[in-house]
């Protein structure tokens, strides 16, 4: 049985990825603290779920770098966003639930912002897209 479609709506505020509005495939909220980002159907999705599955059970990674990442839920299928149907969708803490004027970054780490094996096309997007808006140091 899948949760009832009415109980999730687009998140108010977002910093990242592409918005659940105008039939485009995004993130959800439930109004209950917990955030539901679709899974991406290539190798981003796979690596993604393994990080947040792999991060939630390492009991070596200290309380004071938990504390920056929102608690894994799981996965589960619900309607997507842009109406195609029921989709998985990563779990997660909606870190920014019950925040009035909340302050979010999506920080990147590292030299990169593409995965290892990225096709050339997505590879060049990207690129292109960080010598737009990312600085280095």
């Amino acid at each position: 049985m899948f949760p009832a479609a009415a109980m999730f709506t687009a998140p108010e505020h977002q910093v990242a990825g592409h918005q659940a509005r105008d039939g485009q495939l995004g993130p959800l909220v439930d109004g209950s603290g917990r955030f539901y980002k679709p899974f991406q159907n290539d190798e981003r999705g796979t690596n993604e779920l393994a990080f947040y599955t792999s991060f939630s059970s390492d009991t070596r990674i200290p309380s004071h770098i938990r504390v920056f990442f929102p608690v894994f839920h799981g996965t589960q299928l619900i309607n997507a966003s842009d109406g195609s149907g029921i989709h998985p969708h990563l779990v997660l803490d909606d870190l920014i639930d019950g925040l009035r004027l909340p302050s979010v970054i999506d920080l990147k780490i590292g030299a990169r912002t593409w995965f290892p094996s990225a096709p050339d096309g997505y590879f060049r997007k990207c690129l292109a897209k960080d010598r737009e808006s990312t600085s280095s140091f």
